[in-house]
């Protein structure tokens, strides 16, 4: 059976019959009574006597339970006459949601009226285009031809929509060529507003698609966009950008990657190491900072960076420093190369440690590194300090054989120290090589005057 608002007040004049039956109930129980009365009497039995008020009682339960059906009856007949509208409006397939919907109409026909609520929130619109775009891959199709066939429009549901298509599709050109539009008009307003899912998937096909020379030209200012859109950049971006340099970015491009890291930006491992050889001369007290900041970050040196390291701490004379530094290097399975040798002969040579010194050339020579003119200057130093001369001209001999030159600062001392242990001939000997090396120096500064004049 169906209901409707005619059934509702047809249900409703039911009442008007329940009266008359119980007032036909009230009818039968009198007879009933009467009838039970005379017969008690002939049979000469006691009298039956009702009390009244016990039947008005009874009575009264009885209207109220048949009342209380017809009131139930009567309000699901509404809720029911409401859903039947409903299902007419939208047809099955919508009728459970009509169901519910005249259950919330319900609700809020009792609630009190509350105050409309203010939020800022994105233009109406934007939201599907900023955040998960659930169509199809054919709606993508249609967005990118749109936007080769007419340009994109610098708005922020237009470029997150062209954004969010080149992704779908793969199509690296596509996001070169809206990432060339921001380069232009710069990012749209509101960019950081774009979902980080999809802001951070674009500039990857960005950055996967552009060439080394491309990155070269424009790298910074694709970081300067990423941070725009409300993110730090991924780590591969960043090594991306400094693998277009062969890992020897211009100091531009340094500068950028400390104004990150004092921005306190998330730098990758590349980044940090990058940072440290490329401020080893001019900033020792940055890498040395940067370089505790890694080892509490759990950040490992490379060989690299530790040579920088290293040469920071002897320059800023950090000698107890650097010296636990190189010890740390054998236990990170580090090797240690021809710099890094040539680094702690002069660490050990400063701190006075010249026994060391020697040993660290020493070990530099069995494995097969060549020991360059600085490397054997302060190991014949270290050398005469400690009182092994002979070894100091033994040195000398060895960069004869291995064809170095040496400083004429290192020809200095060997001539004042044989000539301190009596070996004139010895002396003798360097102060040639010092007359023939400064004869040869003359010349080709002279060559190079001329070349420039």
């Amino acid at each position: 059976m169906s209901f409707s608002p005619d059934n509702v007040q047809q249900k409703c004049k039911t009442l008007v019959p329940l009266a008359m039956l119980v007032a036909a109930l009230c009818t039968a129980f009198c007879a009933l009574h009467a009838v039970l009365s005379a017969t008690s009497s002939s049979c000469g039995g006691p009298s039956l006597e009702i009390d009244i008020e016990l039947v008005l009682v009874l009575l009264g339960v009885l209207v109220y339970f048949l009342h209380s059906r017809n009131m139930k009856s009567i309000d699901n007949g509404i809720y029911l006459s409401k859903v039947a509208a409903a299902e007419s409006v939208i047809g099955k397939a919508g009728f459970d949601r009509s169901r519910d919907a005249c259950c919330a109409a319900s609700v809020e026909e009792r609630a009190p009226p509350q105050k409309p609520r203010i939020t800022h929130s994105i233009p109406k619109g934007s939201q599907d285009q900023l955040g998960q775009d659930k169509r199809g891959p054919r709606h993508a199709v249609r967005i990118i031809e749109s936007a080769q066939r007419e340009g994109v429009a610098h708005t922020l549901p237009n470029v997150a929509e062209v954004m969010r298509a080149s992704i779908r599709l793969g199509r690296g050109g596509v996001a070169v060529k809206l990432f060339n539009h921001m380069l232009k008009e710069g990012a749209v307003p509101g960019a950081h507003l774009i979902d980080k899912a999809v802001s951070n998937n674009f500039f990857q096909l960005v950055i996967e698609t552009l060439d080394d020379k491309r990155i070269q030209r424009d790298g910074v200012s694709l970081l300067d966009l990423v941070r725009a859109h409300g993110l730090d950049p991924s780590p591969s971006t960043q090594n991306r950008v400094l693998s277009a340099w062969n890992d020897q970015p211009p100091q531009i491009v340094m500068e950028y990657f400390v104004k990150m890291h004092s921005d306190r930006v998330n730098l990758s491992n590349w980044a940090y190491r990058s940072m440290i050889v490329a401020y080893e001369h001019s900033d020792p007290a940055f890498v040395v900072k940067v370089s505790k900041e890694m080892e509490r970050s759990g950040i490992q040196l490379q060989r690299k960076a530790y040579n920088a390291v290293l040469g920071a701490c002897l320059q800023l004379g950090m000698h107890n420093e650097a010296e636990h530094l190189f010890g740390n290097m054998a236990g990170h399975a580090v090797a240690p190369n021809a710099r890094t040798y040539g680094i702690m002969i002069r660490v050990y040579s400063f701190s006075y440690q010249f026994a060391k010194a020697i040993g660290i050339f020493d070990a530099m020579r069995e494995q097969s590194f060549q020991p360059d003119r600085f490397a054997y200057h302060h190991t014949i130093q270290s050398c005469i300090k400690h009182q092994r001369v002979e070894y100091a001209v033994e040195l000398y001999k060895d960069s004869v054989q291995a064809k170095v030159p040496l400083c004429t600062s290192t020809y200095v001392i060997l001539i004042r120290a044989c000539k301190e242990i009596g070996w004139e001939l010895w002396a003798s000997t360097f102060e040639m090589e010092l007359t023939s090396q400064r004869t040869a120096l003359t010349k080709e500064a002279e060559a190079a005057h001329t070349i420039q004049a």
